[in-house]
């Protein structure tokens, strides 16, 4: 490579280090925000959760609710997948699509896909996937208003046996460098194992439902499911960012690396061709004075 071409490169990815720092600390920035907001929303939801699923456990009678239908040899699903609306986050995107793609070969079951992002919706569509509907721009500014009619499409396709089983998939946020994809039955609901093996003795408190058990949940599960709903974005918007802002930074340092490598040729160039018109003035000087 030649003294000019080093220059040009080393000129290239010095611009381009200065967009990955920018976007590095725009990423830092809006990291904090998301992982804020993920970690606030976990106490409500859980808690949300062990309500419900307490009221299920002690039940007096089993709740016979349109949401608890466990259909017989389920054939259609409906995946709400999460992914992001830009890329430039690593591998981010790319696991959970490739996680989900597989079980759209893997499985026999008729599959649909409601997607949540861009990136999700590109890749699907291309691949002539079954995609019912698609939201983008949630994740620059999550709302729960936002969420809202995601859900409630969902629970529409349900009750309307247009769906058999909905499940989410999303990227759950474990920490700053480390994110979880994880798969959850949101219709029909299920209490979890713990739950539903736990034998209610006499000396538990039973419920009394009033009017009835049905009216009660008719109220209660609707507002539940849209907080898994919008705790999953919260989720992945988090996942997101972290992985972004970890990219991005991995990308400013390898261009610090390549910026020395790069210095250290062109120096070596510049010192090349200094020695070599140096022996060209001094063979010119001597082959005239032998002259």
């Amino acid at each position: 490579m030649s003294l000019l071409d080093l220059r040009r490169r080393l000129k290239s990815v010095n611009s381009t280090q200065k967009i990955t720092r920018a976007m590095e600390m725009v990423s830092a920035s809006k990291m904090k925000k998301a992982q804020d907001a993920a970690l606030a929303g976990r106490p409500y939801a859980d808690e949300l959760a062990r309500l419900i699923e307490g009221l299920v456990a002690r039940s007096k009678s089993n709740l016979e609710h349109p949401y608890f239908l466990r259909r017989e040899n389920p054939k259609k699903i409906l995946f709400l997948l999460f992914t992001g609306d830009r890329g430039l986050c690593g591998a981010f995107n790319s696991n959970i699509i490739r996680y989900l793609n597989t079980k759209q070969l893997g499985e026999a079951q008729e599959k649909a896909i409601l997607c949540v992002g861009r990136k999700g919706l590109q890749f699907f569509k291309h691949v002539g996937a079954s995609v019912v509907a698609e939201f983008e721009g949630l994740s620059d500014k999550p709302e729960f208003v936002k969420t809202a009619p995601i859900t409630r499409l969902v629970v529409r396709g349900f009750l309307d046996g247009e769906f058999d089983e909905v499940r989410l998939v999303y990227n759950h946020f474990v920490n700053t460098m480390q994110q979880r994809i994880v798969e959850r039955t949101l219709l029909p609901f299920t209490p979890p194992p713990a739950v539903e093996n736990s034998k209610v003795g006499a000396a538990q408190i039973e419920y009394v439902f009033e009017p009835s058990g049905a009216a009660v949940f008719e109220r209660l599960l609707p507002r539940f499911l849209e907080t898994i709903v919008y705790q999953a974005l919260l989720e992945s918007n988090a996942s997101e960012q972290s992985a972004r802002m970890v990219a991005m930074k991995s990308a400013s340092e390898n261009a610090g690396e390549l910026i020395d490598t790069l210095t250290l040729e062109m120096n070596k160039a510049r010192q090349a061709s200094i020695t070599t018109e140096i022996l060209e003035i001094v063979g010119g000087a001597d082959a005239l004075a032998e002259g």
